[in-house]
């Protein structure tokens, strides 16, 4: 994959583990358990795609996030 593209998935599962780990925290807060688990189930999936990406498609000679 080139490294263009690289940086741009990387940084796009960036943003959106951002917007998950801070909508896990509101739900958290407000005491809502299905949007917690919502947003902890996006978090796996993306991480998991994260390192996918970084074992697999990534050049090894640099970290993208």
């Amino acid at each position: 994959m080139p490294h263009a593209f690289s940086v741009e998935i990387q940084d796009y599962i960036g943003r959106k583990i951002l917007l998950m780990e801070e909508a896990k925290t509101k739900a958290i807060h407000e005491q809502n358990s299905s949007v917690q688990f919502y947003c902890e189930g996006q978090l796996l999936e993306l991480m998991n795609l994260r390192k996918y990406l970084t074992e697999n498609i990534d050049l090894k000679t640099q970290k993208y996030y």
